[in-house]
């Protein structure tokens, strides 16, 4: 490789430098402002910030009999964070998100206990977290069936099973998510994504060992 200096001289360097001078580099949006809030890549991984606004949309719920349902209703503010093929869910009563907003509990099943958040893909497959990718992991979400998985303790209304809150709200019609439902925390979304970048290598083994056991109907 011939590589040009300021001063229009040029050096040859071979490919092992060429690696060894770029192998700790490191690139990092910041804090964006729309649905991607933020995308980094580093040499242990890529990583992004997303979040789905409020609104009323679908999504299909598999009951206990095992008849999928697909339910129109309103949801709150979600927040996606990828890392590597790792992914993490959470919600907020806040329309507009950034590094200050307190995060929620999803009000969905599926996903790991209190604010740890980490989504149980079950034995579908889930793709690497890149820009690219961002679509495909949300449609993944919204086009498969949540089960009785992991249900619980995820609204004040329906401690044991959060599917019978979806059910009630898809019933009553309502515009809005019910933003008392919602099981709200202290914790930043910027200071859960520090956690999760420092902890997540050891979440994610931990819950890869059950991950075909758990999670989203494939």
């Amino acid at each position: 490789y011939l590589f040009k200096l300021f001063d229009d001289t040029a050096k040859a360097l071979s490919s092992e430098q060429v690696s060894l001078a770029f192998r700790d580099f490191h690139t990092d949006t910041g804090w964006l402002d729309r649905r991607v809030l933020r995308y980094r890549e580093t040499p242990e991984g890529n990583a992004f910030l997303s979040y789905e606004p409020a609104g009323v949309r679908g999504i299909f719920v598999e009951r206990d009999n095992g008849e999928i349902k697909r339910l129109t209703l309103a949801l709150p503010t979600l927040i996606l964070l990828g890392k590597g093929r790792d992914y993490f869910l959470w919600a907020t009563s806040a329309r507009r998100v950034t590094a200050n907003t307190k995060l929620a509990v999803a009000p969905l099943p599926n996903t790991g206990s209190g604010l740890q958040g980490k989504i149980c893909f079950g034995k579908n497959e889930v793709p690497e977290s890149r820009a690219e990718t961002l679509d495909a992991v949300w449609n993944l979400i919204f086009n498969t069936p949540f089960n009785r998985d992991q249900a619980n303790n995820k609204c004040h209304s329906e401690p044991v099973d959060v599917r019978k809150l979806l059910y009630q709200i898809a019933k009553d019609k309502s515009k809005t998510f019910p933003a008392a439902q919602l099981l709200t925390s202290s914790t930043t979304v910027g200071r859960r994504r520090r956690h999760v970048a420092r902890h997540s290598v050891a979440l994610g083994l931990n819950h890869r060992l059950n991950q075909s056991q758990c999670g989203l109907v494939g």
